[in-house]
């Protein structure tokens, strides 16, 4: 029920604004032919691609029955159920699967494509699929859901404006859509100048300080690297927290509350625990994700490590973990990491010697924490950004429903005097209809 219409609008419904609906065509699909055949997966994605639109098999004896025409609305009854598509623009004989439904607008056919896309319309169609395994809905159904049908005229404004409106929208997302690999450029780009010394070069200059020096890991660890532990998964869900590759990401621990427990003997617990500043190494992974890192920043209890990981201990007196951290998460650290890895199928490893062996180019300590600190800042700046940006989207992901709400509430455009009464509308719509069926 529709409610809060103006007083020149009506309640119908779907059926009543459009020709009796139909079925569409069964038979296979194939990569050559002369009839397009038009499925409910290929209006699932959107905007139809018709190079990826296959063709029929076998056609109808009624072949006109089922050939689309511009204007026609086809709406999907199962798989991606609700789902429909207004053909404004057809180049070749287009026929539609037996999983589609064709209606033929009686009024404005952009005013019900824009209806098919509110949330009322969802609503009505989530309240109507039927089924277990695969929902559906029939045409009766779809023919029953409500439409608020203003006068013709107004019409006109509403899709006018409907199509001013989210031209812009799509404007807006288009250029939301750039910000993401913006702000990644823009970390990456810090980082690559926080390990080649760019950061910090004026600093240098005013204090003359000590030159950076080319060194391998082995230099700056204390002991070996030493890879994780393994235990079977029936002894996982109580115990020790264990960090798992999946816990942490660019160098950081996620969440702690969801790393899991794993019950092991009390020496493993000590052989593999993890102290404050320890960084943990993916070691074998697709090449990808190979090299990933984590800096153990707090220990908020026990923790160990898996198996698929290595923890070096770094010598606190020389480097800042900190500095590591920010070397092994950039664009030339990786690719230091990775310059001796040995290739499987699917996967990539490293080992001991690998970390060992690392090159990198070290600046003297209170310089390695002055660049820690303005790469921390930066990229604090980088999530303000992000954060305001989040927001943003979500506000404009909202905007269009927002739309058709007042659109179909009458609130969109204003009503004129002139614009008549959607029931003497309705009431030519109901003559033609029974003119259409005489035919």
């Amino acid at each position: 029920m529709i409610t809060e219409l103006p007083k020149n609008w009506i309640e119908t419904n779907l059926g009543t604004v459009t020709t009796k609906p139909q079925y569409g065509w069964t038979t296979k699909s194939q990569n050559f032919g002369d009839y397009k055949y038009l499925r409910t997966t290929d209006i699932g994605k959107g905007n139809i691609k018709w190079d990826e639109v296959p063709f029929c098999v076998d056609l109808p004896k009624n072949l006109d029955d089922y050939i689309l025409s511009k204007n026609d609305i086809v709406i999907s009854r199962a798989g991606s159920i609700g789902f429909s598509y207004l053909v404004e623009e057809i180049e070749s004989n287009v026929l539609y699967a037996s999983y589609l439904i064709r209606f033929k607008p009686l009024i404005y056919p952009k005013l019900i494509s824009y209806f098919l896309q509110s949330n009322s319309y969802w609503k009505a169609v989530s309240d109507s699929a039927v089924g277990i395994a695969v929902k559906n809905i029939n045409a009766p159904k779809l023919q029953s859901i409500p439409f608020p049908l203003p006068p013709l005229p107004e019409q006109e404004r509403i899709v006018a404006k409907l199509d001013a409106l989210f031209a812009q929208h799509e404007a807006m997302k288009n250029a939301l859509k750039r910000i993401p690999q913006l702000l990644k450029d823009f970390r990456q780009q810090v980082l690559r100048q926080a390990i080649t010394g760019r950061l910090t070069e004026k600093l240098r200059m005013e204090k003359n300080t000590h030159k950076w020096e080319e060194i391998n890991f082995e230099s700056i660890m204390i002991g070996t690297p030493k890879n994780g532990a393994y235990y079977p998964r029936n002894q996982y869900g109580s115990g020790t927290k264990i960090i798992r590759i999946d816990n942490f990401y660019d160098g950081k621990l996620k969440d702690w509350e969801v790393v899991q427990k794993v019950e092991i003997p009390e020496k493993d617990k000590e052989f593999y625990k993890l102290e404050t500043d320890n960084i943990l190494i993916n070691r074998v992974n697709s090449i990808e994700y190979l090299g990933k890192c984590m800096l153990v920043e707090k220990i908020h209890e026990d923790a160990i490590f898996e198996s698929n990981m290595m923890r070096i201990i770094l010598n606190k007196n020389k480097v800042s973990p900190q500095f590591i951290k920010t070397f092994l998460v950039s664009p030339l650290g990786l690719k230091e990491l990775k310059k001796n890895a040995k290739n499987a199928v699917n996967q990539a490893s490293i080992n001991q010697q690998d970390i060992k062996n690392v090159r990198i180019n070290l600046p003297p300590l209170k310089e390695q924490q002055e660049i820690v600190s303005r790469v921390e800042s930066l990229f604090a700046k980088a999530d303000t950004i992000e954060k305001y940006y989040k927001t943003l989207k979500e506000k404009i992901d909202s905007l269009p429903q927002a739309i058709l709400h007042k659109a179909f509430k009458g609130e969109l455009v204003p009503q004129l005097p002139t614009d008549g009464d959607a029931k003497d509308l309705l009431e030519e719509i109901l003559k033609l209809k029974k003119e259409l069926k005489k035919k």
